[in-house]
């Protein structure tokens, strides 16, 4: 169609591209044809060039197919399985879910390795701190430390915490038996276990008792030397072997245990019975001392004899503490007074008999 005002002007669609934009005269369809409607594009991503214009890419940014973030995402993939778009409050569900497996995850790993530090720490401590380094003895006069650290087993180096008290007292107790017997040291039965201290980090006491000879007393020719609980800490066949400065001990009927490292069984229990107490009242009161024999033959009239040749009549063994005391205060007297020999009377403890010697 001809312009009137613009004779020239006259030109077909696509005419005035191809002689501007194109010299060549080489024009897509698209180009030539205004009203040209092509196929829908199958990819509705705006940045994907036609087929047809390459030389647009060639111009486009690289960042454009850096297609990364929720921007890019197919719409689809934030829809939910029913293909209905994902509630928010289901998202933040999800999230605060994750979020809170995420923490349990931090605390599992916090707490092993807090549980691996405090092992480790123990080891450290059980294998190379708490060692024993130091071992002390108590309560030993007669019998050296080292001969009593070494039946008790206890060595340096080994673990303090893995000693035991109760374990110790056993193996003292019998090693210092056994020792006793095949190293004819017979002064080991007087060990006697008393308790286990521990020093942190590493120093033990252990504390014994020494057992004290108390008495004795002349059975089928042998003399059995015994401690207060009638414990025999050793024997002798010598008669010149009498320890004079002990009480000896008569009328007993011995059933068994008549042997070094074992206490007297009697027959009587009674007897039994008064022995252990006598012995413990006079060592309480301290006055072993001064007694050279107490008769047991009679339980229900103790006779005693002291050194100074006084012979006390107990009577039973009721209020054994008191009477005693009564015999040792009257004996102080006596001597006092000159008196030698005769008999006191202690049955009774709070009104004494003295009896002097019979006029020869």
């Amino acid at each position: 169609m001809q312009d009137p005002m613009n004779p020239q002007s006259t030109r077909r669609a696509g005419e005035s591209a191809r002689r501007s934009d194109s010299p060549d005269g080489h024009l897509s369809d698209w180009q030539r044809h205004t009203a040209w409607i092509g196929p829908v594009p199958s990819n509705p991503d705006p940045f994907d060039e036609p087929a047809d214009s390459p030389e647009i890419g060639e111009i486009r940014s690289d960042d454009v197919r850096n297609r990364t973030g929720d921007f890019w995402k197919d719409p689809d993939d934030m829809r939910e399985p029913s293909g209905l778009m994902a509630d928010p409050y289901s998202v933040r569900k999800h999230a605060e879910e994750e979020q809170r497996k995420q923490d349990r995850r931090i605390r599992i790993r916090i707490f092993w390795t807090f549980l691996g530090l405090l092992t480790a720490a123990a080891l450290i401590l059980y294998f190379g701190v708490f060692r024993i380094t130091e071992i002390r003895v108590r309560g030993n006069h007669d019998i050296s430390a080292s001969e009593i650290i070494r039946l008790s087993g206890i060595r340096r180096g080994s673990s303090i915490l893995r000693l035991s008290e109760k374990e110790t007292e056993q193996r003292l107790n019998e090693a210092a038996v056994s020792a006793a017997a095949s190293e004819n040291r017979l002064e080991f039965y007087r060990i006697q276990f008393q308790y286990l201290e521990k020093e942190m980090p590493g120093t033990v006491i252990l504390s014994i008792r020494e057992r004290e000879y108390c008495c004795w007393l002349s059975w089928c020719g042998i003399i059995y030397v015994m401690d207060k609980s009638g414990l025999v800490l050793y024997e002798s066949e010598n008669p010149a072997n009498r320890p004079s400065e002990l009480v000896e001990v008569k009328g007993l009927e011995i059933r068994a245990g008549a042997m070094a490292g074992q206490r007297i069984v009697l027959s009587s229990d009674k007897q039994e019975e008064v022995f252990n107490d006598l012995f413990m009242q006079m060592k309480v009161l301290g006055c072993t001392d001064i007694i050279r024999e107490a008769d047991l033959s009679n339980t229900a009239s103790i006779l005693l004899t002291t050194k100074e040749g006084y012979t006390v009549s107990l009577g039973n063994r009721k209020s054994m503490h008191a009477k005693l005391r009564s015999m040792m205060m009257v004996r102080e007297k006596l001597i006092e007074m000159g008196e030698s020999g005769g008999s006191i009377n202690v049955s009774n403890p709070e009104s004494p008999i003295y009896s002097p010697p019979a006029a020869q």
